[in-house]
């Protein structure tokens, strides 16, 4: 798959604050949760014929669906994608457009990086799409299979957000996205604020130690 890391310019973009954000949900232990790691969006800018509803342009904001995944027996799946009716407003299935699968659950095994679900209070002081969360549950994932998982309440989130940045700081990933937002247009203070935002996804594993 091309590199994810270009297609985020467009999908975390920090000008889209403003608009009304739908985050996708998922299902973990039987209970639902936002989710704001947008994995479809990743598969459709790869097949953009495949896409089940027309967008208003390329960011998550103006999606125009919501994706429902769930975390189960250590791996993730996708459970139903749904848009809204345009006779009633009402959110309708549309999961049998991507995948003819009957299965309660769709793997999702292209899906390799880090993510975060948010299990308590959301807190909004910053913005809709980076919230700070009062209990986070952080996965690795690799093929769509879960490798490791960490627990961390808001302070130790920031902290291992701060850790991650520094860590990552040091790789060759760092430079290459620093190249590609450079040309871009972004300053090196806007690099630098767009990777701090988006460390988890660009990371792409945990760096503390087991």
């Amino acid at each position: 798959m091309k590199s994810l890391h270009f297609i985020i310019l467009v999908l975390l973009s920090t000008n889209v604050i403003a608009q009304k954000y739908e985050p996708d949900r998922i299902r973990f232990h039987n209970k639902e949760y936002d989710y704001r790691f947008h994995h479809l969006e990743q598969y459709f800018n790869y097949y953009p014929e495949k896409r089940i509803v027309p967008n208003k342009d390329s960011t998550i904001i103006n999606r125009n669906y919501i994706a429902y995944y769930e975390i189960y027996n250590d791996e993730i799946f996708l459970r139903d994608i749904k848009i809204k009716s345009a006779e009633n407003g009402e959110f309708i299935s549309v999961r049998n457009k991507f995948s003819p699968s009957t299965e309660e659950r769709i793997p999702l095994r292209w899906i390799n990086g880090v993510v975060q679900i948010g299990l308590g209070s959301d807190d909004f002081k910053k913005d809709s799409i980076h919230p700070m969360n009062t209990s986070n549950k952080v996965f690795e994932i690799n093929r769509g299979k879960i490798k490791r998982e960490v627990n961390f309440g808001k302070d130790e989130m920031r902290i291992f957000k701060n850790f991650q940045l520094d860590k990552f700081r040091n790789t060759i990933e760092f430079d290459k996205i620093s190249y590609k937002l450079r040309n871009n247009g972004y300053s090196e203070n806007e690099i630098f604020l767009h990777i701090s935002d988006n460390i988890l996804y660009y990371s792409r594993k945990i760096y503390l130690q087991k």
